[in-house]
């Protein structure tokens, strides 16, 4: 009795967490909902070269491009650099000793004077004429150039070296007539800083862009940084980030960081963490066309010969990793630059008419709502959390009640700790998380295997296969709720605005999948055992496994075990964000479903480890295969870790990852259904022809 009281006990602590998670679950789908705009930017001076090609002025060439599906030209502040490489641009450059020297016209020459005065350190500038002037250079200033040289057999002899100066490598402000043609013709422009923090002064630089933004753009609604430096300096005043944030928030203007390549986190932007992490900052994602996606314009599979993969790519950055700015690219097909805008339409109108379905604006960027939620609602997520834990353990170990109260205390102890005082809450949040999201799928794999035992000491009588199938379906949404806690647990502990746009990351993922998969093997021990010849209640017994160990190994055994490792290395190899490549059919599968469905399930959940619980119940029923166990709860772990894996993103929208897992339940339901009657045909075949 005082056990079951125990259980009860248990079980209104984990109920009670899933009360107080609903708090932040409706906490984070207020911010989101407002994220519902994007920007497609073409950069001015990228596409400039294609328009030379097309025969077209730059206004009427980025005129077709808007017409197109591109809804903003983004502009850089010049370099010297940049400048010379402009097709009517006049000035050269050479460096004198230390000096750099600069022919050009008075117009140029001029603005590059106007730019420098943004550095550090004022520089003498003398006017030899009207079209040159010459910069004094410093020591540090100088920058090593250096390519091969080689004979006329093209044997490599050497270097070729040559030095420049960095000044030709810093920002100089903007083109303003350029700036007022692209708007007078209908094009929206955004403006992008440039600063380089080893000579330039961040404030001078800060202000001569804020003042251009104010008189030429003062609709400019977001700001992603061209270089790798945000605004700061070596002295660390941070006076300049709260008037940097000032100035944001007088100008309604959102700042933002650029995905990395591999999908994780952001690329790096020296000295932006004070600001972008600030809650006063309005945030969001952008993502840029990487040069390995360039080439995906013709992907060489069916249906997707004509630009249909970076549709894909720019749909997915936009709908489930909350990006609201995609810089596109100058696409290439069979080692061509593509300059038709149409091609560039094949891409991007597309995405528009998909996006718009999805309640999307095109050219309307909204930053995320801020979300900061309440740290003392997550003390009885977590004591549900320890809970469930100790729960489990009951389950497989028979905890005694002391030992239970022992850790229960343990529990709300650290509880209060991390969220009650705020001591060390980010590691509270990660521990907690990662306890969650281990817990509540192994629980869901013992209510599997308790069923599975209870079905399996019936006695034999032949049930219709229909009916194992809506067992098995019934008792796969009963571990899907079970695991679904685990998920709401994970939306309270990783909760707030800087999670939503990845500047916070739970870095777990990936233990997260290999521990429900461990404790698989510890519930089937537990359950079935290895050679135990008589049933028991769950428990671990140590005399098997040591007989296990000491056992000579055949050669289907060993086979078994091959089968079990390369499983499990697919499912980490193909989870999460890797650089595996995907089978050009399974990728064409993958985006079908993703067109025609409300969200693309997940392969490893739809294939393997959710249909893996209605067989493992068709077994049960029709005591054949048992041999086949083990691999179907270790495919009906990964199912369930897939649940809480899918919440983990947490960059991705919340009703995505609700809809995911329905629509996964539902072709399921088909799969599974295929499945089970294909295994009661070879069943029956066997019987006929081979068992008889």
């Amino acid at each position: 009795m005082q056990k079951l009281n125990r259980g009860y006990i248990m079980l209104g602590l984990i109920l009670l967490s899933v009360v107080f998670s609903m708090y932040f679950v409706v906490g984070r789908y207020r911010a989101e909902v407002q994220y519902k705009g994007y920007d497609v930017v073409a950069d001015y001076n990228q596409f400039l070269k294609l328009s030379y090609e097309s025969g077209d002025s730059s206004i009427e060439y980025f005129k077709k491009l808007q017409k197109n599906g591109v809804t903003t030209i983004s502009l850089n502040e010049y370099t010297i650099d940049s400048m010379r490489k402009l097709p009517n641009s006049k000035l050269r450059t050479q460096m004198i000793g230390q000096d750099l020297d600069i022919k050009g016209s008075s117009e140029e020459l001029n603005f590059i004077i106007n730019g420098l005065e943004t550095l550090k350190q004022p520089r003498k500038i003398t006017k030899i004429s009207k079209e040159e002037i010459i910069v004094e250079g410093r020591p540090e200033d100088l920058v090593g150039n250096r390519v091969g040289a080689f004979d006329i057999e093209e044997k490599r002899i050497g270097d070729f070296s040559y030095k420049s100066s960095v000044l030709e490598y810093v920002g100089l402000g903007y083109d303003l007539k350029l700036i007022e043609e692209l708007k007078d013709n209908g094009l929206k422009v955004n403006l992008r800083p440039n600063f380089y923090s080893r000579i330039q002064d961040p404030k001078k630089t800060m202000e001569r862009f804020i003042g251009v933004v104010e008189k030429y753009n003062p609709e400019q609604k977001w700001i992603v940084f061209s270089g790798t430096e945000f605004y700061s300096n070596r002295s660390k005043d941070k006076s300049i980030d709260e008037e940097f944030i000032d100035l944001l928030n007088k100008n309604n203007m959102a700042l933002g960081l650029v995905e990395s390549s591999n999908q994780r986190g952001h690329t790096d932007l020296k000295g932006v963490n004070n600001v972008i992490k600030n809650d006063r900052v309005r945030k969001f994602r952008a993502f840029t066309t990487w040069d390995y996606l360039q080439d995906r314009y013709d992907y060489q599979i069916p249906l997707h010969r004509n630009g249909q993969e970076l549709t894909n790519v720019y749909y997915r950055a936009i709908s489930e990793r909350n990006v609201a700015v995609v810089f596109i690219a100058p696409y290439t097909k069979g080692n061509e630059i593509i300059t038709d805008p149409q091609m560039y339409g094949n891409v991007l109108l597309p995405l528009a008419e998909r996006m718009g379905q999805k309640g999307y604006t095109a050219g309307e960027v909204n930053p995320i709502g801020t979300w900061s939620p309440n740290r003392l609602f997550k003390i009885p997520v977590a004591i549900g959390v320890v809970a469930a834990g100790i729960l489990l353990l009951q389950i497989i170990f028979k905890l005694p009640a002391l030992v239970s109260a022992i850790l229960m205390g343990i529990g709300i102890f650290t509880s209060l700790t991390f969220f009650g005082l705020g001591i060390k809450e980010n590691l509270g949040n990660l521990l907690f998380n990662l306890a969650a999201i281990v817990v509540y799928p192994t629980l869901a794999l013992t209510v599997i295997m308790e069923n599975y035992m209870l079905v399996k000491r019936r006695k034999n009588r032949e049930v219709k296969t229909f009916k194992i199938y809506t067992h098995g379906m019934l008792l796969l949404l009963i571990a899907i709720l079970i695991s679904m806690i685990g998920a709401l647990n994970e939306v309270s502990f990783l909760s707030g605005t800087n999670y939503l746009v990845e500047l916070v990351e739970f870095r777990g993922v990936k233990i997260s999948q290999m521990l429900p998969i461990l404790f698989a093997f510890v519930i089937y021990a537990a359950y079935i055992g290895f050679g135990r010849t008589e049933e028991t209640a769950p428990k671990i017994q140590v005399k098997e496994i040591r007989n296990v160990l000491n056992m000579d190994v055949k050669f289907w055994q060993a086979g078994l075990a091959g089968m079990l490792l390369i499983l499990v290395a697919i499912f980490l190899l193909r989870g999460g964000n890797t650089n595996t490549k995907i089978p050009g059919m399974e990728l064409l599968a993958r985006n079908l479903m993703e067109i025609y469905l409300p969200v693309r399930p997940r392969t490893k959940a739809i294939l393997m480890g959710w249909p893996a619980i209605v067989l493992l119940m068709y077994i049960a029923y029709r005591k054949r295969a048992e041999i086949m166990t083990l691999i179907l709860i270790l495919l009906a772990s990964i199912g369930m870790a897939d649940i809480v894996n899918t919440f983990s993103h947490i960059r991705t929208p919340l009703y995505i990852s609700f809809t995911r897992v329905c629509v996964q339940y539902l072709v399921v339901a088909l799969i599974a259904l295929v499945f089970v009657y294909v295994a009661e045909v070879v069943r029956k075949g066997y019987d006929k022809y081979i068992g008889k």
